[in-house]
């Protein structure tokens, strides 16, 4: 972590701020690792990290190359990234990119080409709807799960619900506030509906591919 970070420093030093900051995180539910699971004379993933390890290693290694040798968000010029491991074993990279001159996102328009607060039509767009609801809905949390683990002080530490936003802006803070419109469109989870106020930001080009969690932030 520490060399990370000076690398980091290193980077910013030389190309300026960064420009997109992604979390992957493991799904144990990935068939390469069920698979691997099953053949190993398991049932269950969480006893086998070195399967999740491996797989997931694999799974990263893929998306660093479609991003630095395939542009899937545009031309890199730096990337760094830490690899860190949750409780029962489960790994998730933060990745931080510098793209290239061209390529950055500069206004609310090239964010929004870029990352997406909302949740697809399910009509339309089956494969985002489903990815989407599966990997990418925060909560609930709030009144409706006041022991949702990112509840303290009886306040979402994640800051959801997010408001409703007709178009994406840039806050005072220097933060993204991402477009999330009252579509009406809606992902049941625990019997409770959750609307784009629950949306945590993703690429859906690379939900879709990498099927897991992957928060994507300008």
């Amino acid at each position: 972590m520490q060399q990370n970070f000076q690398d980091s420093l290193a980077i910013c030093k030389e190309y300026g701020h960064p420009d997109l900051f992604i979390t992957f995180t493991c799904n144990p539910k990935w068939e390469e690792i069920q698979n691997a699971v099953r053949s190993s004379g398991s049932q269950d993933a969480s006893v086998r990290p070195d399967i999740i390890a491996r797989v997931f290693k694999i799974k990263l290694d893929m998306m660093l190359s479609d991003l630095t040798k395939k542009d899937a968000l545009g031309r890199v010029r730096a990337v760094v990234y830490t690899v860190e491991f949750q409780k029962r074993g489960l790994p998730h990279a933060h990745i931080v990119l510098w793209l290239a001159d061209g390529d950055k996102l500069t206004t609310p328009a090239d964010i929004d080409t870029m990352v997406c607060a909302e949740i697809p039509d399910k009509e339309t767009d089956v494969v985002g709807y489903n990815a989407v609801s599966q990997f990418m809905m925060h909560g609930p949390c709030g009144e409706a799960n006041p022991r949702c683990p990112c509840m303290q002080n009886n306040v979402c530490t994640k800051f959801y619900p997010k408001n409703f936003a007709n178009a994406t802006h840039v806050a005072a803070d220097g933060y993204a506030a991402y477009r999330r419109r009252d579509t009406g469109r809606t992902v049941e989870v625990n019997n409770i509906y959750l609307d784009n106020r629950h949306v945590v930001p993703y690429n859906r080009g690379l939900l879709v591919k990498y099927q897991a969690h992957i928060n994507v932030e300008w």
